[in-house]
């Protein structure tokens, strides 16, 4: 294609010296500013001053290849095929007209007749090598496996044995089910290059994938007696030994594959992420799994793709912190691949390690500004260590880049909610919760939390349970949402409703939870029977565990309420 679209044309003389001068002189200066624009890229107008020229001289061919060519690099097939055609029809021996012509033919699917046009060209002009590619390509294509083995053999007669013709030859005698002829082909290529073992691989891995296995064997072993460590030979035994199920020597053999820098990591890689799918369930590829691992990282010590992929089997195994070990040295040598930072942060989340997230949530939003994952974390990680400004400043930049995840946006907004109650913000919060409620009406955390928040400042209580009761219908028997109702039905001066939610919770393990029982020795005092609430808050504070009110003391040694 190179050699047709770099081939200048001239106009042929004969047929234009058969028109009047005037037209002559016409034609060249047309085709002339056509040429030039052709070249400027100026493609339209140089198709209408071909086109112009036709009118002048329609018996003139080269105007129509020259269109041919524009119409081409226009992805406009069609009318390629129409101007090329008829460039050929009216001088039929010119090489590149024919040339273009079938590969327009190609372009337009007509593969057989592109192939007529070949074979016409070699014939007129003799056996150019790239005719016999182009030839051999489209033979191939067309599924005549026959003919372009002939195209082989004839390019192989003029430039002598290569690996592009040989391993090309291999693959159709594959197709065609001759491995001996086939073998042949990769036999020619030792011959010819004695010195270059990947051929010799070559040959014994076609002889493994077609179940001829001692004679797989015997080649892998003519290798390794040449070179030891040669990591292709092991990788092939590997193979050869699993075919045979000798566990043991096909793992010796990947381990001294795993052990070789020429092998590239990438062929490693994909041979691990095989195993991570079937090593689920079988315990003894697990650990085989975990040494490769090891070998890969010692392999290819400055590589993130080795850390990282020892991080996901220790990931999936529940290995936390040799997870985050690896993630982290991944992001050593690679700090640039989001999903590596992103499953650090949440390994850090579910290791509850707040200073780790800190760090490296900060340290991605550096490197990746729009993505609201991490000043999610970053924010709700100050939440709990009630940086509280901090948390708002970042969750509400962080809000601004979530696109098409409204779980994540009613995620932030919670926070927010959050975020302003700890700063006594009650408007700020109380927006931030209903925007979430907007997006999620049956969060659960929310409609929790908001509601606990609004019966402790005693504000829109009726908003407070009907909140609270919807979170208690789509989760019913948690302790801590019916200690939430019942704390607004409390603040509502409903105690006999309250004291019921309240032995629910304490009926769902709510008897181990302080809050519950100081609340519910509350409950008892607002009904008049002290004895039943001192003995609520004497349990709180043997329990201690749940944030009890600063009263608690009091109300022991008083034997009265405070609130």
């Amino acid at each position: 294609k190179s050699n047709i679209a770099t081939q200048k044309s001239k106009p042929s003389n004969k047929s234009l010296s058969q028109l009047p001068e005037k037209d002559q002189t016409n034609f060249s200066f047309i085709f002339f500013n056509a040429n030039k624009e052709r070249i400027l890229g100026n493609y339209q107008l140089a198709a209408n001053l071909f086109l112009q020229c036709i009118q002048i001289a329609p018996k003139e061919a080269t105007p129509y290849y020259e269109l041919a060519h524009i119409f081409e690099e226009s992805k406009e097939n069609k009318l390629s095929l129409e101007y090329a055609e008829k460039a050929i029809t009216i001088d039929p021996e010119n090489y590149w007209y024919r040339v273009l012509y079938a590969h327009t033919l190609q372009t337009n699917g007509n593969t057989d007749e592109a192939i007529k046009q070949y074979e016409i060209l070699i014939e007129k002009h003799g056996g150019d090598i790239d005719l016999y590619f182009d030839l051999a390509g489209m033979q191939l294509y067309s599924g005549k496996y026959k003919e372009a083995l002939e195209s082989f053999n004839s390019i192989e007669k003029q430039i002598g044995i290569s690996e592009e013709i040989s391993i090309q030859k291999e693959k159709i005698y594959v197709k065609l089910g001759d491995i001996d002829k086939a073998a042949n082909e990769i036999q020619k290529l030792i011959n010819a290059f004695p010195d270059e073992l990947k051929y010799q691989v070559l040959l014994a891995d076609l002889y493994l994938a077609n179940e001829l296995i001692e004679k797989a064997f015997a080649v892998y072993n003519v290798i390794l007696e040449k070179d030891p460590q040669n990591p292709y030979a092991h990788l092939s035994l590997y193979d050869y030994y699993k075919s045979k199920n000798e566990n043991e020597k096909a793992s010796e053999s990947i381990k001294k594959a795993f052990a070789s820098p020429d092998l590239e990591i990438d062929t490693k890689m994909k041979i691990l992420l095989s195993y991570y799918s079937t090593t689920e369930t079988n315990s003894n590829l697990s650990k085989e799994a975990f040494e490769l691992c090891k070998i890969l990282i010692a392999t290819h010590p400055t590589e993130a793709k080795a850390y990282t992929i020892y991080a996901d089997f220790l990931y999936r195994d529940k290995k936390l912190e040799g997870a985050k070990e690896n993630y982290l040295k991944a992001i050593e040598f690679d700090n640039s691949k989001f999903a590596i930072w992103s499953q650090l942060i949440f390994i850090e989340s579910e290791l509850q390690d707040n200073e780790a997230i800190l760090r490296d949530s900060k340290a991605a939003i550096e490197l990746f500004p729009n993505q609201p994952l991490f000043y999610f974390f970053y924010g709700a990680t100050n939440l709990q260590k009630k940086n509280f400004a901090e948390a708002i400043e970042y969750l509400n930049i962080g809000k601004d880049y979530v696109i098409d995840n409204p779980p994540l946006l009613a995620q932030f907004y919670a926070s927010l909610g959050d975020g302003y109650n700890g700063l006594k913000k009650y408007e700020e919060s109380d927006k931030a919760y209903e925007e979430a409620l907007k997006i999620e009406p049956k969060n659960i955390y929310v409609l929790n939390n908001y509601g606990y928040f609004l019966s402790l400042r005693e504000d829109k209580l009726n908003r407070a349970e009907e909140l609270s009761a919807l979170c208690n219908e789509i989760e019913p028997d948690q302790a801590n949402y019916q200690d939430t109702y019942a704390w607004i039905l409390y603040k509502q001066g409903k105690y006999v409703q309250a004291k019921e939610w309240l032995e629910k919770a304490m009926q769902n393990g709510g008897d181990k939870n302080a809050v519950i029982l100081e609340h519910l020795g509350d409950v008892f005092a607002q009904l008049n029977d002290l004895i039943k609430a001192l003995a609520y808050w004497k349990k709180a504070k043997e329990i201690g565990i749940g944030e009890t009110t600063e009263f608690l003391n009091r109300k022991i040694a008083d034997k009265k309420l405070y609130e």
